[in-house]
């Protein structure tokens, strides 16, 4: 789930009355407060004049819109680091994510709309070599599963494999017992037995290798197969975002995919995907996307199936999204996911 504050003076501002009376929970809303779900979304724009004015008379024709805030990296004490800007479609500059430090944005108020206290503009003082050598944001998120899952199969695989060997050798030998009383019992040499023993082991031995290499190569499979049916299924009601494109899965990993930001119907970001859920075989059958919320609380994680799933990659980029062919209301409606 995307977490969200505003810049650090606001949120002093906004809980100073709280502070000063002790209290731990506030009971009402400030005009001047900004929620995370308005927030996440908000269109930025950059002035290469210095602004001279807390307030303006609506957009201004010099202000350019530069992108949208995608998500807040706050600090551990609460104070908010920076906010990621996607960017594109601006100066000639292909689309992509920056980190903006928050001391680097103004709140501009909006003098057309002077009755709604809340009615604001972002904007930076800043020009087009800034953006033009702004490093592109680098996630570092932790590696959750596909892959390792995938290893894991493997690694049942070979003991599966294992212990079909054991019991074939057991097998063997009682097949080897049984023949040799019966070439007893029948008057046929020992020497027939032995030859009949040793034709059923190497019979037994090719079978087993046999089920060793398919069960190896279906552990192998069983990932770029799931990968493979959710890109088909997604050619289907699909979404059309500019800078984006239909997923090559095959170039996909796990990391991209865990934590990637879910968009609802609407195109609306309605939360992120927390977790993918494999079947014995190592084939991906569903996620589950963590819906609503607020700094991790009232988020509700919900299963779906991955042909319920369209994801979108970054043309040329690392940057993923999922879109979900459900309104909001829909999917807050579905079950809670109990892992």
């Amino acid at each position: 789930m995307k977490k969200l504050m505003i810049s650090t003076a606001m949120i002093a501002l906004a809980t100073s009355a709280w502070a000063a009376e002790g209290e731990m929970f506030r009971p009402s809303a400030d005009p001047m407060e900004v929620h995370a779900s308005d927030f996440i979304g908000k269109r930025v724009y950059s002035s290469e004049a210095a602004l001279d004015s807390e307030a303006y008379d609506g957009l201004q024709n010099e202000w350019e819109d530069i992108g949208e805030i995608n998500d807040v990296i706050l600090s551990r004490n609460g104070s908010v680091e920076a906010v990621l800007v996607d960017i594109g479609g601006f100066l000639g500059i292909g689309e992509r994510q920056i980190a903006v430090d928050m001391g680097a944005l103004q709140f501009v108020a909006d003098s057309a709309t002077a009755d709604d206290e809340s009615d604001y503009f972002l904007v930076m003082n800043a020009s087009r070599a800034n953006f033009e050598e702004a490093p592109e944001y680098s996630w570092n998120k932790a590696e959750t599963s596909v892959e390792t899952k995938a290893a894991q199969a493997e690694v049942k695989t070979e003991a599966a494999v294992d212990n079909a060997a054991e019991k074939t050798a057991e097998a063997v030998d009682n097949a080897a017992d049984k023949t040799a009383q019966a070439a007893e019992n029948a008057g046929q040499t020992i020497e027939n037995a032995a030859d009949n023993t040793a034709a059923a082991m190497d019979k037994a031995a090719d079978k087993t290798a046999e089920a060793a290499d398919q069960a190896a190569d279906k552990a192998e499979i069983a990932v770029n197969d799931t990968v493979k049916d959710t890109q088909a299924a997604a050619t289907d009601n699909s979404v059309q975002y500019e800078g984006y494109a239909a997923a090559n899965m095959e170039d996909l990993t796990a990391e991209m995919l865990t934590g990637a930001p879910a968009y609802d119907a609407n195109n609306e970001w309605i939360g992120e995907v927390s977790e993918l859920i494999l079947s014995d075989e190592g084939k991906i059958t569903h996620s589950v996307v963590d819906v609503g919320g607020f700094l991790g609380i009232g988020e509700k994680p919900v299963e779906l199936s991955m042909d319920e799933l369209q994801i979108l990659r970054e043309d040329g980029g690392d940057d993923v999204r999922v879109y979900i062919a459900m309104t909001k209301e829909q999917l807050e409606a579905m079950p809670t996911y109990e892992n």
